[in-house]
């Protein structure tokens, strides 16, 4: 039996740990059949015996059935969450729909516009100048120019799309060029990093965002308040990125390098691409002045969707193509923590860590939380490893610092960053497994840079954590 499938029985084993318990009493039933559902999820991510997005379509199944009941089945009574109705099977499927889902496929509308006029390229024409023929600085200016399309959309697809821009300058590059394994490592961790700055910029920001919001700190978090805290990490993580890429591979002597992009001619095609920026800047206003007119970036994301298909910009096959599975694949990470919460669980988890520890050790517990998140995510995708640890890191908080709004959200950024900043193997993130794929660098070339940078980022938290509590 392959690898694959003893690890996911092992795990299916474990899983019934907690109906056992629930069976004889250590456990309410409500809990006991949530950490199984948790658990059956984790096997399932961790192993990939199915589809990441189809163990979310599991999650809000067998939550609706289990904790809902349409069917009234006696059996299942006795898992009824106590002393409250049964939620409707509605409060389970609002994950699919949740408002950060709809902000996610929002900033997935505007990437694929923001593509498909060049965009891209027209950054890259515009910044690249700035930085010279230095080799130094042109990586920098890549790294930039990536982290800023980074933020606003799919970090795999920044990835793909900078890989693609730097082909005639890889070409030019003998492989014996130390430099040229910069720039392909460059690019992967500046998308990975430009992918912390915004609630949009990766899956696990998502969860976190719609998690805090789902729970009431709605009022604490915001779009603008997100990036006020994530810039400055992702800045500080940068520029210490590039420096221990360029101690690492240092460029030949005397060597300069130049970058000049095509854009899309005619006059139409200038047309559009304004049409687009101006679609761009204007949502992204909206979503920085969100506490000013009170419209919800999830319905703001709506507006570039309808602003795009309505000019023709995108059409029903751009539509087709958007990254559908990775949006029902984050709804299963809002479904888990619907579930915690209304199941009981969550309380139940916040009091066994909370009767461990107390308000002292909060600091080693968002280090816990960031560390498990940056372990697990260096060998399992980074959105199934939000899905599991952001779900547990609310009632934790609310346990160790009761009342402390402060203290819940840096525990919740935690874990998502965590799961953001691990990028030392091909494995850990996508960009990083698109890059390994074009060739030129070995394992170890990426792993002595970005285990720097995970351990860099769980002192940056850490040290953040001391200065704002």
């Amino acid at each position: 039996m392959p690898i694959r499938k003893l690890g996911f029985a092992f795990s299916l084993l474990v899983a019934l740990l907690p109906l056992v318990l629930s069976f004889y009493g250590f456990l309410p039933p409500s809990v006991g059949g949530m950490f199984f559902i948790f658990l059956c999820a984790a096997g399932l991510w961790i192993f990939e015996i199915i589809p990441g997005h189809a163990t979310s379509i599991l999650i809000i199944l067998a939550e609706i059935i289990l904790f809902s009941n349409p069917g009234k089945w006696d059996f299942l009574k006795q898992y009824q969450i106590p002393n409250t109705k049964s939620p409707a099977p509605a409060v389970f499927l609002a994950s699919l729909a949740d408002s950060a889902v709809v902000l996610f496929l929002g900033s997935f509308a505007l990437a694929k516009a923001c593509v498909k006029v060049g965009v891209d390229r027209w950054l890259a024409n515009r910044v690249l100048p700035y930085f010279g023929t230095s080799p130094k600085f042109v990586l920098l200016g890549l790294m930039c120019i990536t982290a800023s399309i980074s933020l606003w959309m799919s970090n795999t697809a920044t990835a793909s799309l900078m890989i693609a821009l730097v082909f005639p300058l890889l070409s030019v590059l003998s492989k014996e060029e130390k430099f040229r394994k910069a720039v392909l490592i460059g690019i992967p961790f500046a998308a990975n990093l430009g992918g912390i700055g915004t609630p949009i910029g990766s899956p696990p920001n998502v969860i976190a965002f719609a998690n805090l919001k789902n729970q009431g700190y709605g009022d604490f978090i915001s779009f603008g308040s997100w990036m006020l805290v994530a810039i400055p990490l992702l800045l500080i993580l940068m520029i210490a990125a590039w420096f221990w890429l360029l101690r690492a591979f240092p460029a030949s002597p005397g060597l300069q390098l130049s970058l000049r992009y095509e854009t899309l001619s005619g006059e139409g095609s200038q047309k559009r691409l304004r049409f687009v920026l101006f679609g761009f800047f204007l949502t992204v206003i909206f979503w920085l002045t969100e506490s000013l007119h009170g419209i919800p970036a999830g319905v703001v994301a709506l507006f570039p969707l309808l602003l795009f298909t309505s000019a023709g910009i995108l059409e029903s096959s751009d539509l087709r193509s958007l990254e559908w599975d990775v949006l029902i694949l984050v709804a299963g990470g809002i479904a888990l923590g619907t579930g915690i919460e209304k199941s009981g669980a969550g309380a139940w988890f916040g009091e066994l860590i909370g009767s461990k520890t107390g308000p002292n050790e909060s600091l080693w517990v968002l280090g816990i939380f960031f560390s498990i998140g940056l372990f697990l995510s260096t060998f399992l995708s980074n959105t199934a490893t939000a899905n599991l640890l952001v779900p547990l890191a609310l009632p934790v908080a609310t346990l160790l610092m009761p009342g402390n709004e402060s203290y819940a959200i840096q525990l919740v950024l935690g874990s998502a960053l965590g799961a953001s900043l691990a990028m030392s193997l091909p494995v850990s993130t996508p960009p990083n497994a698109v890059a390994y794929a074009v060739g030129g660098f070995e394992i170890k070339d990426m792993a002595k840079v970005g285990v720097k940078i995970g351990i860099l980022g769980l002192v940056l938290v850490l040290l953040g954590f001391l200065v704002f509590q």
